[in-house]
């Protein structure tokens, strides 16, 4: 959950077939439009059935009928094999999906920030009861407030990952949450706006951007699946806010992944 903000998996086929259908125009006009793509699913399954074969084999056995006939007695005797087989079929079929795709929205970035990169003073932590919760840098805090999580460094605290949320203020846990509970995952969890609901699936099918983004970005941008499953009271209106992980350096706003994409073209499921 974030508290202030400034601000390819779908084929390469099935995207070109949504921007053929909706007919988006990357630029400065917002639209609204609902479309229907048609994708491919490719399903695996497996099969285990038995192969059953039957082998004749032929014993010629000498048998005395009389003191002066020979006689020769043929026995069949029958053996069966059973052999279990185990096939793997590929099907492929035709699914409709209906989107709804608006243009227009601002995508920034958030992330986990870590207090190993941090030099502030350290100062006492409590939770809304009162309960010490370990000594952490002030400039830390700072950005746990923005964020929405950080994760300590173990001098006079234990390592946890603690979050701020204004109503609740100080929170610890082993890992960090949404605003629903559940773990954030990097690349998928998305904060948006209410008018997008919780587990609403997003595609980012086109934007423009003032920075020259490289090929590792712009491949997770348009080729990842987002869920809606965080929040933050800065979120309003056409804003995206995507958790891309923890803090890899002291300046994160110096990092490729810090995110300030405007007019993006975005599609969701409905």
């Amino acid at each position: 959950m974030r508290v202030d903000l400034v601000g390819r998996t779908l084929a390469a086929s099935v995207l070109l077939i949504i921007g053929l259908i909706i007919g988006i125009k990357i630029g400065g006009m917002l639209f609204t439009s609902t479309t229907t793509l048609i994708g491919i699913k490719t399903v695996t399954s497996t099969e285990t059935y038995s192969i059953v074969t039957t082998t004749t084999m032929t014993d010629t056995v000498e048998k005395f009928v009389t003191k002066t006939q020979l006689a020769r007695e043929v026995v069949k005797e029958l053996s069966t094999t059973t052999k279990w087989v185990t096939e793997t079929k590929t099907v492929e079929h035709w699914e409709t999906i209906t989107l709804g795709c608006e243009s227009g929205y601002l995508i920034t970035s958030y992330w986990t920030v870590r207090e190993e990169f941090y030099r502030g003073e350290k100062v006492p932590v409590r939770d809304s009861s009162g309960k010490l919760l370990g000594y952490y840098r002030s400039d830390f805090l700072e950005d746990v407030m923005v964020e929405g999580w950080g994760k300590g460094d173990r001098i006079r605290n234990d390592g946890s990952y603690l979050g701020y949320d204004p109503e609740l203020g100080f929170i610890k846990s082993p890992e960090p949450l949404d605003a629903y509970g559940s773990p954030l995952i990097p690349w998928k969890t998305v904060a948006a706006p209410p008018h997008l609901r919780k587990g609403t699936t997003i595609f980012i099918i086109g934007f423009t951007s003032s920075e020259e983004l490289s090929e590792d970005i712009v491949d997770k941008l348009l080729t990842s699946r987002f869920i809606v499953s965080d929040r933050g009271v800065g979120l309003i209106g056409r804003h995206i806010d995507i958790y891309i992980g923890e803090q890899d350096r002291a300046d994160m706003n110096e990092s490729p992944y810090a995110l300030y994409i405007q007019n993006a073209t975005i599609c969701f499921l409905i």
